[in-house]
């Protein structure tokens, strides 16, 4: 097999899948080994192996031990924040993720019959800069050179969009997955795909409307036998796995019956329709608001789009599509699978980043295996790249002291909704005379209270002896395509790259080695 073609990869909460571009030049989702478009993203835990998707799933509730899930809402954190110890080894989120993308890598090589190196991984648009460099460790550590991390509404635009371009048009992304809300406001203009706004929830997901129904038997199971049913890890399990299937069923009927078994008791609870659209309300509303939010940001009224696009499973739902037609009631995009929108714009982005490595390096079209009528597809009027053209999704700041109110502020460097790559200078002075060093206080959020912020990390540079107070150093902020930070110090004749110590599980440093201990197990 040879290295050919890049890939795209949707790494979902609850389902994941994985894109190449074909011989034609139409993106395509690669089934897995078990001949499934999606893989369900749960991992389970056997002695030297672990298997991910479906039959992971099914030993869920028999080994709920063994079984990890949901775990891109854990990515970004410390070993110390989240871990999970099967054997003589504690996974980290990253190292859980990468058995993912192993699992999908592996499957899909042996499908197309190439290996496969390069990936665009995508990522909810909110997520933040702990939480996408995680995502470049997990494929690093699955063997994968990640080309970009990708925002997940641009992916779905960039899928939907890429045949349109001739039509100027202004696209409302709704994305509502298993564990994450994303919305952003895209324009589809002068060949190019362009974010304007973004904003989303990293918490709020389908996984949210499974806890009600998970919550609604437990408060019954209380109220009859005075028993907790969630206090069992396999009852828990259990429990979870039927509301994941009431919700569905919610779907398509008015009600649902649900009989769950705990402890030598049973609770049998009828479910309506309505009912469970009045609890899920708060839910819908926060939808509501950061759609609002988001329109807001861009300065837009709902009556200026022209499109939504639904991306994820829970757009299927009654109580999400009437959310969606109180939207001014504005044309849903058709043609799009909600499920597969994703993968295929990640490698959509793929082919675009591979055409700009060829062009950089001189070598036209001879690495790209694509004919000139696939190639057209990702060229504009004039014969460039397809642009894809991203904003910020947060305020990147650095913190300062305030002389007059004696205390710590947060200066902007970079504002939501700034265009990247992008490079920031500003200059500052030293808040005392005689310091030793400079700690750079790197932050990432809207607030000017830091600790309303999310911290990034901590950098430092050495001063020369005796200076005064007020002397100049200057920081320069390089944000690049993954959106991820790296900070420059200079001052006083040099000029320092400050590495930022992320309070992520991994340092460049320490891949290889955990590259090497994942090796040992056997993905199936």
């Amino acid at each position: 097999m040879s290295s050919k073609r890049p890939v795209g990869i949707d790494l979902g909460t609850t389902f994941s899948a994985i894109a190449h571009i074909d011989h034609f030049g139409e993106p395509q989702v690669i089934p897995n080994a078990e001949g499934e478009m999606v893989t369900p993203s749960v991992i389970f835990f056997e002695e030297g192996r672990v298997a991910v998707g479906t039959y992971a799933l099914q030993h869920a509730i028999a080994e709920p031990e063994r079984v990890v899930e949901f775990v891109k809402r854990e990515m970004g954190k410390s070993p110390a924040d989240f871990s999970r110890k099967f054997g003589e080894h504690a996974y980290t989120a990253e190292e859980v993720s990468s058995l993912i993308l192993r699992k999908l890598k592996q499957d899909a090589e042996k499908r197309i019959g190439e290996v496969i190196e390069d990936a665009v991984i995508t990522v909810p648009a909110y997520f933040n800069d702990p939480e996408r460099t995680a995502t470049i460790h997990a494929g690093e550590l699955a063997g994968l050179n990640v080309l970009q991390v990708l925002n997940e509404p641009t992916a779905a635009a960039l899928a939907y969009g890429i045949t349109r371009l001739s039509t100027d048009q202004t696209v409302f992304v709704f994305d509502l997955g298993g564990g994450t809300l994303d919305v952003t406001l895209m324009k589809v203009e002068g060949d190019a795909i362009r974010m304007v706004a973004t904003n989303g929830d990293h918490r709020l997901g389908g996984k949210d409307w499974d806890d009600l129904i998970v919550n609604l038997i437990a408060e019954e199971f209380d109220r009859e036998h005075s028993k907790n049913p969630l206090l069992d890890l396999r009852s828990y399990q259990e429990l979870q796995t039927r509301a994941v299937a009431a919700k569905i069923q919610l779907s398509r009927r008015r009600e649902v019956m649900l009989v769950h078994s705990f402890d030598g008791a049973s609770v049998r609870r009828e479910i309506k329709r309505e009912e469970f659209e009045t609890m899920a309300s708060p839910l819908v509303e926060r939808c509501r608001s950061l759609c609002e939010m988001t329109l807001s940001d861009a300065g837009a009224q709902w009556k200026e789009v022209d499109s939504l696009l639904l991306v994820g499973g829970m757009t299927r739902m009654p109580m999400v599509r009437e959310l969606i037609r109180t939207f001014g009631d504005r044309p849903i995009a058709e043609g799009v699978n909600a499920d597969e929108a994703v993968a295929r714009g990640a490698a959509i982005q793929a082919m675009l980043c591979r055409f700009e490595k060829d062009r950089q390096t001189g070598g036209g079209g001879a690495r790209t295996p694509l004919g000139e009528a696939a190639r057209a597809r990702f060229t504009n009027r004039e014969g460039g790249l397809i642009e894809v053209r991203n904003i910020t999704s947060h305020t990147l700041g650095v913190v300062l002291w305030d002389e007059q109110r004696l205390e710590p502020y947060v200066f902007p460097m970079i504002r939501k909704m700034t265009p990247f790559p992008i490079e920031v200078e500003n200059a500052f002075g030293t808040a005392a005379p005689n310091l030793e060093k400079v700690v750079v206080h790197v932050v990432e959020g809207e607030s000017t209270v830091p600790d309303e912020c999310t911290v990034l990390g901590t950098c430092e540079i050495e001063l020369p002896p005796f200076l005064p107070k007020g002397s100049p150093v200057s920081l320069l902020y390089r944000y690049n395509a993954n959106q991820v930070l790296e900070v420059v110090v200079r001052g006083f004749g040099k000029e320092t790259v400050a590495t930022i110590r992320r309070g992520t599980a991994f340092k460049e440093s320490d891949i290889a080695a955990a590259k090497a201990d994942l090796a040992q197990l056997k993905v199936d």
